[in-house]
């Protein structure tokens, strides 16, 4: 596990949100949750929020997971992590987050992540 996947989860954990262990592909859908895990980027940790299916339309769940992934980014704002949003990923929400390295990693187009 990544230091960014440990600060993150640790930290929403601290506000009692458990990450799922997992969000295998066949995992999606089967339950509201997210799950914490290395990003492709440097230094961040990728979240990825699901909501689980109940046979409504796939944009309600969309909903759902966006509704779960503002509330884990209002947890981690305050401590300056900053966010890179992956697109594309409907029903599921997924960011990159990057935890303060005391302050400092940067989102990969260079810009800093305040």
């Amino acid at each position: 596990m990544s230091d960014a996947v440990t600060w993150v989860t640790q930290r929403l954990a601290a506000a009692g949100f458990t990450a799922l262990p997992s969000l295998r592909p066949g995992k999606y859908f089967e339950t509201t949750g997210f799950a914490v895990e290395p990003s492709i980027v440097p230094g961040a940790a990728r979240v990825t929020v699901t909501a689980r299916f109940t046979g409504q339309d796939k944009y309600e769940q969309w909903g759902e997971a966006q509704t779960l992934a503002n509330k884990l980014m209002d947890v981690l704002e305050p401590l300056g992590v900053g966010f890179e949003e992956v697109e594309d990923r409907e029903p599921n929400c997924a960011f990159d987050a990057y935890p303060p390295a005391s302050a400092g990693p940067v989102r990969p187009d260079g810009e800093p992540t305040t």
